[in-house]
């Protein structure tokens, strides 16, 4: 017996109708398995994609290239979470003093230039005279109370430690005159030089102010000449602020009509 096929209109048999049937009902199996495959890539996808843009939106923003300009001051996380202003504090709570510029006598001296011709460092605001002599004209600076003084000079003898043991064994010395050591053999730059520390209780035209402690180097500059340069202070502070003095009045001293090394390279 035959029957018609409405999809395929067509007369068919019976056994035909059953295999097209059976064919119908496989390709619906795959068909269904096909869209569920479908639908759970969709679903992976998905989350996939939902799981991308959440971890986008957490990445840390790019960073950005800030252009540092040279001198310019740079915060720190400490210095806003303190306050602080990025100064260097002593232990004591002040400012530290800055260094002295390179070519500057440190504080509180000042360059002159004397009308002798030489070059000096000596304390701001101190007090110049001069006496002339038969060998050479001595340059004084003192302080305004005139209880400190450096002293200049040109020096006639053939070497600087035999120049301050002419001095030493010479009459006229100051009222309590103390020789502190033995005159000390130096080296000033590879040029020869001699020192003399000692105290005294008075010099002639000068204030009482007790015992005197006095520098006296004298020594070859850099144009083969010997100079001495003294300097006296009171004892009873101590004796470093003369050394000290003495050592920043070498580091500048220059003769006339000379060029010298930079201060600190003598």
């Amino acid at each position: 017996m035959r029957i018609f096929d409405d999809d395929r209109q067509e007369w068919v048999g019976l056994e035909q109708e059953q295999r097209i049937a059976e064919l119908h009902d496989r390709d619906a199996v795959r068909q269904g398995k096909a869209l569920r495959g479908a639908v759970t890539v969709l679903a992976v996808g998905g989350l996939a994609f939902g799981a991308w843009a959440l971890g986008w939106k957490d990445e840390p923003r790019p960073t950005g290239y800030l252009t540092v300009v040279e001198g310019a001051p740079r915060s720190t996380d400490a210095d806003a979470d303190e306050g602080t202003d990025g100064g260097d504090m002593d232990a004591e709570g002040g400012d530290t003093a800055a260094p002295s510029p390179e070519g500057v006598p440190p504080a509180p001296y000042e360059e002159v230039s004397d009308q002798e011709g030489y070059r000096l460092a000596v304390p701001r605001g101190w007090i110049r005279d001069a006496v002339t002599g038969q060998d050479s004209t001595v340059v004084n600076y003192r302080s305004p109370k005139g209880d400190r003084r450096l002293q200049v000079y040109r020096v006639a003898e053939s070497s600087p430690y035999a120049s301050l043991r002419l001095w030493l064994d010479a009459e006229g010395k100051p009222g309590g005159f103390d020789q502190l050591g033995p005159v000390e053999r130096t080296d000033d730059g590879g040029r020869p030089a001699a020192r003399l520390d000692y105290t005294a209780d008075r010099f002639k035209g000068e204030p009482d102010i007790g015992t005197w402690h006095v520098v006296d180097h004298r020594f070859q500059a850099v144009d083969g000449e010997l100079y001495a340069l003294a300097v006296y202070g009171s004892d009873a502070d101590g004796r470093d602020d003369e050394e000290d003095f003495m050592t920043t009045a070498l580091s500048w001293f220059c003769p006339p009509d000379e060029i010298c090394p930079e201060p600190g390279t003598h």
